[in-house]
């Protein structure tokens, strides 16, 4: 009853109430005798159980009860580092890690698949928690643990998802330690992993991860810039004037060797800052200074859909072709405008396609 109960507090975000309901779990498995715990095994798939033990969803049994005590830890464990107790968070969860490695012991050293996917995920547990904690060595350690065990499985849809998450999660460690050459391979990696797997471009995970992604390619271009002027070599705390020219600037040179790919990430980011930057223009700023920016964002939704073209995807094209129209005629552009006469042109030629 306290794994549902802490199961429903933990999608409903509760981490507090979700906390004190697997630690009351724990309590009660550990006061179990050999024949009542033989009784929880045997009950463990049940639906709601399976629902409520997010590491155990599709089992068709738990290994052992151990496997089963492995699981309330982690989720004490997520709930512990939701409330930022990372000491307590890594030590729940270091113990669920030790618990499966035993369990792998007794299976001759071979675990199943979905107990080596459980572990992975621990691992990723782990190294979230250490690299908020500010442990980057650690955190960088198990990321890589877990993508290892996750690779060296049969690899599907779900398995893949996974792998890109936490090459993410390795990306920002790096990004964090100063190592944007590191950063800048790894998080393309991720992306073009989401790309492959059909992951929707407008996705949260995606944005974070593209930011990043930004981020160190800015600081690396920051960084041959200020080598070349004889300065240190430091990232400036404003390295630049414009942010959203700056990835332009990139999303450019990407274009112009033809991976339209990773221009279209970069393209997309200065969307995603030009938007911003409209929404933060109050009414009382000259209209001027808004149809301006305006224009700006309807210019780089006409680049992306160029490239869209480019890759041979139409319908996204036209979609976005139709929004910068829109976005011009919002802010009265004169159609002798060349960003106005250029995306005319692109028009027509999708009505020839």
């Amino acid at each position: 009853v306290w794994i549902n109960v802490g199961g429903l507090h933990m999608a409903r975000k509760e981490w507090q109430l979700a906390l004190r309901s697997y630690l009351k779990a724990q309590s009660a498995f550990r006061c179990l005798d050999g024949e009542q715990q033989l009784h929880l095994q045997k009950i463990g798939p049940r639906q709601l159980m399976r629902h409520a033990l997010s590491s155990t969803k599709g089992r068709s049994s738990f290994q052992d009860n151990e496997t089963l005590l492995a699981s309330v830890l982690q989720n004490i464990g997520k709930a512990q580092s939701m409330l930022h107790r990372y000491g307590k968070a890594i030590e729940s969860l270091e113990e669920a890690l030790r618990i499966h490695r035993v369990v792998a012991i007794r299976a001759n050293g071979s675990p199943n698949v979905a107990s080596s996917r459980d572990v992975a995920r621990i691992l990723e547990n782990l190294g979230e928690v250490q690299m908020i904690s500010g442990n980057l060595t650690s955190a960088f350690s198990r990321y890589v643990e877990s993508l290892n065990l996750l690779r060296s499985l049969s690899i599907d849809s779900k398995v893949s998802v996974e792998v890109a998450l936490v090459l993410g999660a390795i990306g920002r460690v790096h990004l964090k330690k100063g190592e944007y050459a590191e950063a800048k391979v790894v998080l393309k990696e991720c992306m073009r992993t989401f790309e492959n797997l059909g992951v929707p471009p407008n996705n949260r995970k995606i944005n974070e991860i593209r930011s990043c992604l930004v981020e160190a390619e800015l600081a690396l271009m920051q960084s041959a810039t200020s080598t070349l002027a004889g300065q240190r070599r430091e990232i400036s705390s404003v390295p630049y004037i414009d942010k959203a020219l700056a990835v332009d600037e990139i999303a450019d040179e990407y274009k112009n060797k033809g991976d339209y790919t990773c221009a279209i990430w970069f393209y997309s980011e200065a969307l995603a800052l030009r938007r911003r930057k409209v929404d933060q223009i109050s009414t009382s700023s000259s209209g001027g200074t808004r149809n301006s920016e305006i224009v700006d964002v309807g210019r780089t939704i006409s680049n992306i859909a160029q490239l869209r073209t480019e890759r041979r995807e139409f319908g996204a094209a036209k979609i976005l072709f139709e929004e910068a129209r829109e976005l011009y005629k919002s802010v009265g552009l004169s159609a002798n405008h060349p960003f106005y006469r250029d995306l005319l042109q692109e028009i027509e030629f999708m009505r020839k396609m």
